[in-house]
């Protein structure tokens, strides 16, 4: 119900009455937000299916050990008496890898779902700690050399931690795939965090890859707008999308020499609320 003068001012108002039956206009924004949703969840899982074999053989790697750990213990039970403790660090280590692997599977299905995070202060550092994790076993894949710049204390910004992530991961994505036709020692990665004035905190991610077009400029982050053969044009949409949901922004570059900067600004929550790298 909506109610708004038509004539005179104060008492001398006459004010009219509207009802508006906002049904069918809430049920059409619900619809597009889950259809958002499902978007974004989508773009997570081709973000990550591009790493999905080396990803594998970074679950694999704790396996193996578990393995070769058990069978060490195995041997040392052979054919002889064993001491008290002589088996604890073997037994340490197969806890140790077999909690590795856990924490690798339940960081992607946390990603994957789009878990929502208690918290509404999220970190940079951190979020960009955890997609390294996601993408460094393809980074040594392709020979990818990449340097971390964290800055060692930085505010919080307000947001989810795992939209943040997906921020990162596909600006990484997007370097990841631009230097893949490099030859080999020419792969260089770097990611830098800082500080930015009073209220802002600024990520870098460059790479040494194709470049940016000139005639492109702001275009790179329109839909389907792609620079790679097999590109789907969306992860830099979404992208700046995400990242002016968290009231930041994106903005592109072309780095000297060869290659591209990306650099993602997001407000701090606020003065006062520090947390270490």
């Amino acid at each position: 119900m909506r109610r708004f003068p038509i004539i005179g001012e104060g008492r001398e108002a006459i004010h009219a009455v509207a009802f508006v039956d906002e049904t069918a206009w809430r049920e059409a924004q619900r619809s597009t937000e889950v259809l958002v949703e499902e978007l974004l969840r989508a773009d997570r899982q081709a973000a990550l299916g591009e790493m999905a074999m080396a990803l594998a053989h970074e679950i694999n790697q704790p396996l193996g050990a578990i393995v070769n750990f058990a069978g060490a213990a195995r041997r040392t039970l052979t054919g002889r008496t064993v001491r008290a403790g002589e088996l604890e660090e073997v037994l340490l280590n197969i806890g140790a890898e077999a909690a590795r692997a856990g924490d690798v599977i339940k960081s992607l299905r946390s990603f994957l779902r789009g878990t929502p995070q208690p918290s509404t202060n999220a970190c940079v550092n951190a979020a960009v700690k955890v997609v390294l994790g996601f993408a460094e076993p393809a980074m040594r894949e392709q020979s990818i050399d990449f340097r971390l710049q964290l800055a060692p204390i930085l505010p919080s910004v307000q947001g989810d931690q795992i939209i943040l992530q997906q921020i990162i991961l596909n600006l990484v994505t997007n370097a990841i795939q631009a230097m893949g036709l490099q030859a080999l020692g020419q792969r260089h990665l770097n990611i830098q965090t800082a500080r930015e004035g009073a209220s802002m905190v600024r990520v870098d991610v460059r790479d040494t890859g194709i470049g940016l077009p000139p005639d492109l400029g702001e275009r790179i982050f329109e839909p389907f707008i792609t620079t790679k053969v097999n590109g789907s044009g969306l992860g830099l949409s979404i992208a700046r999308t995400l990242a002016q949901r968290l009231g930041g922004s994106i903005e592109a570059g072309a780095e000297e020499g060869k290659g591209t900067r990306f650099t993602i600004r997001l407000p701090c929550r606020r003065e006062g609320d520090v947390r270490d790298a």
